[in-house]
């Protein structure tokens, strides 16, 4: 669903929060940076899709009381499918931060924009999917065949394009990219304009689930090594205010993170939360939940270096990152430590 103009949605302050999420243990590994002073909410912006079901941890923060308990007054900004749109909203100051693919954000940042990761908070939300009973069947199947994505910059897309190349396929000229919308996918599967589809969660997944029997999975996020034990989508802070703002931005960070681990331990309780924002029904937002790995979210370190280099040397290869740029070194200067 795409949003053009971004809604300020609601203020996310709780009053008192929530008894369960205030009196649960912060989770390991959140380090120990400065907390914010006791006394008025640290105000701030933060993007959101608002559609976007593996990044629950937003509404989770807002609604469990993640973000009062760490001293913030969190207004979210709800900017749909518009990723371009609020990479240029944080860059400019409309809002100081955002959730989103560290595929996606990784040639921007290469490029410059002013924005810097502070953590990352799951994984495993894209899925490539096929029809069942045809000659698609993994990466290697799908040389010289038509494959389905929303837009030709996607998280998707990047992913594939990865593996196609790791499967000995060249992305730019042995497969055909085809847009579409992500509902009608699996008609264009069926009908044979293509032969595969790749995209993320929650929409593939209920092409997967409306098509059962018919449609099933054949890689993805999940499925494919390295990237089923890495994160995928990362906490996005604009430069100068994790500069200046330190201990805001630690604070966020952390709240997110306390927010992902709550959601791993209750995901119905987190699918509840989203009906919200999605028609979907609850027992099928907790399966989409469940499936995902929010386990693998962590605050900035080595680990985040590490992973944004793997992303950055993968995209190299197959043409999204210049082949002069430096993985470890554009890692090194596109994560920032805040809660050190």
């Amino acid at each position: 669903m795409s949003d053009n103009s971004p809604l300020l949605s609601r203020r996310t302050v709780l009053a008192g929060g929530s008894a369960v999420a205030l009196g649960a243990p912060i989770a390991a590994g959140f380090g120990s940076a400065p907390s914010l002073a006791q006394g008025a909410p640290h105000k701030l912006k933060l993007g959101w899709s608002g559609t976007g079901i593996c990044l629950i941890s937003v509404p989770a923060a807002a609604e469990k009381g993640f973000f009062t308990k760490h001293g913030l007054d969190v207004e979210i900004v709800k900017f749909g499918s518009n990723f371009d749109g609020s990479l240029e909203a944080v860059a400019s100051g409309k809002i100081d931060a955002t959730v989103n693919f560290i595929l996606r954000f990784l040639k921007p940042l290469e490029q410059g924009i002013n924005i810097r990761f502070t953590g990352a908070l799951h994984g495993g939300c894209i899925r490539v999917i096929s029809a069942v009973g045809s000659q698609e069947v993994d990466y290697k199947s799908l040389k010289g065949k038509s494959i389905g994505v929303v837009d030709m910059a996607s998280a998707g897309k990047n992913f594939l394009a990865v593996q196609l190349f790791k499967a000995g396929i060249n992305p730019a000229n042995e497969v055909d990219w085809r847009v579409y919308p992500v509902d009608l996918l699996g008609e264009a599967i069926k009908k044979g304009e293509i032969q595969a589809a790749v995209d993320a969660d929650p929409g593939i997944f209920l092409v997967l689930k409306n098509n059962e029997g018919r449609l099933h999975e054949i890689g993805g996020l999940l499925t494919t090594d390295p990237y089923k034990d890495l994160s995928c989508c990362g906490i996005a802070v604009r430069k100068d205010f994790a500069e200046n703002n330190k201990p805001a931005s630690a604070a966020l960070t952390r709240a997110l993170l306390e927010a992902a681990d709550w959601v791993k331990n209750n995901p119905d309780e987190a699918a509840q939360i989203f009906t919200a924002y999605s028609p979907i029904a609850k027992p099928i937002l907790g399966e989409i939940i469940r499936s995902h790995t929010h386990e693998h979210h962590f605050g900035s370190g080595k680990r985040l270096r590490d992973e944004v280099a793997l992303y950055a040397d993968d995209l190299r290869s197959v043409g999204v990152i210049r082949p002069r740029t430096d993985p470890k070194a554009l890692a090194e200067r596109i994560t920032v430590d805040v809660l050190g």
